[in-house]
């Protein structure tokens, strides 16, 4: 592959991502156009006569947009809104949703009192789902198995007032499957040593290497809540692409749920960059036999994707210690863990001390052998 044929890739990137603020057909409406490929926004390209995706770039005549019939999908989020109520927690803000058959009382970030906000609005129904498979006291048992061997946890965690705290929610998230042209420019470096007479010798060779392929991709799971703790949900991750189905209100019945706030075009960055870190990996491995390899340059071309909102079940404990909230996440469907641990003082201290006290007199009986 020459530099040409990187360049031109690239390029193609690019003008797939440019922006424009010239108006779609329906703007003027206060609605917007989307890509019938992807999900995406549609903006007009006066180059192409065309109204082009900034995502995957597809384009579409205005006669191609006239002629796509009404989304049956709204008035199925209608009646998803319909059917729940959302609940919010006036101390720390956080909000979930439920069922008419689950009622919220406290809060299960903070343990606070929430009130009843009224019926969902503004929301799309999800189109997977991952039902929760471990129950609560199958949730509590994987994360006492967790922490079984740490010594410095306060005793009070492990109560029964704490674990009943055990809250089981709905988390939404983006999956996007993909195909790509890749593309990635590196250095790669060979390093030979030897030696002549009393000197030694290294010599550095320097390579340009290119490589290009179709790069797939399947399910990058992306977190759709601006507001929550990243570190945490995706803590928990991943969940196997076979356990979605299709989405079922029955199973959100005695469960919460969160409410996205973030739409595809609010993650499409976040998702272009995990494309060309797993491209990236996946492209370098073909290049073998240098001692160093650094990718200078890199292009992603989406040629198609789809787009999917999906609900993955979590199980979460809050436990306040030391006026400090300290929050656990278990997988609802393999019972992986993932969370800050809290430190109890008086152990870590106890602990400090017996230690020292064991110096001392290992010290002084090694001191008086020795006198």
């Amino acid at each position: 592959m020459t530099d040409s044929v990187f360049e031109e890739l690239s390029s193609a990137e690019e003008s797939a991502m440019e922006e424009t603020d010239l108006p779609t057909p329906h703007e003027e409406e206060g609605e917007s156009v989307l890509c019938k490929n992807c999900g995406a926004a549609l903006v007009f390209s006066p180059e192409l006569g065309k109204f082009s995706c900034e995502f995957c770039g597809s384009t579409f005549t205005a006669a191609e947009l006239d002629g796509v019939p009404e989304d049956p999908s709204v008035a199925e989020d209608a009646a998803f809104c319909e059917a729940l109520s959302e609940f919010r927690c006036p101390s720390c803000g956080a909000e979930v949703v439920a069922d008419d058959h689950t009622s919220a009382e406290f809060c299960a970030y903070c343990g606070n009192p929430v009130i009843l906000s009224g019926r969902l609005s503004g929301q799309h129904k999800p189109a997977k789902i991952i039902p929760f498979s471990l129950s609560k006291e199958q949730a509590i048992a994987a994360l006492k198995a967790h922490l079984g061997k740490k010594r410095m946890i306060p005793k009070g965690f492990f109560s029964d007032a704490t674990m009943d705290k055990f809250t089981g929610v709905y988390y939404p998230f983006w999956l996007t499957d993909a195909d790509t042209d890749c593309a990635i420019q590196a250095t790669g470096t060979h390093v030979t040593v030897w030696v002549s007479g009393k000197r030694r010798y290294t010599r550095t060779d320097y390579y340009q290497v290119w490589r290009r392929g179709d790069v797939h991709f399947e399910d990058i799971t992306t977190n759709a809540l601006s507001v929550a703790d990243k570190a945490l949900l995706e803590g928990v991750l991943p969940y196997p692409s076979d356990a979605h189905i299709d989405f079922d209100m029955r199973y959100m019945s005695g469960f919460y749920a969160k409410k996205n706030d973030l739409l595809q075009k609010d993650v499409a960055d976040e998702v272009k960059q995990k494309m060309r870190t797993y491209s990236g990996q996946l492209l370098s491995q073909t290049a073998s036999g240098y001692h160093t390899f650094r990718i200078d340059k890199q292009a992603v071309l989406v040629n198609k994707s789809r787009w999917e909102y999906t609900l993955l079940p979590i199980w979460i404990l809050h436990y306040k210690y030391k006026k400090k909230i300290y929050h656990f996440a278990v997988n609802g469907l393999n019972g992986k863990v993932f969370g800050d641990l809290p430190l109890s003082r008086p152990k870590f201290w106890g602990l400090v001390g017996g230690l020292f006290a064991l110096f001392t007199t290992v010290f002084s009986l090694i001191g008086a052998f020795l006198l």
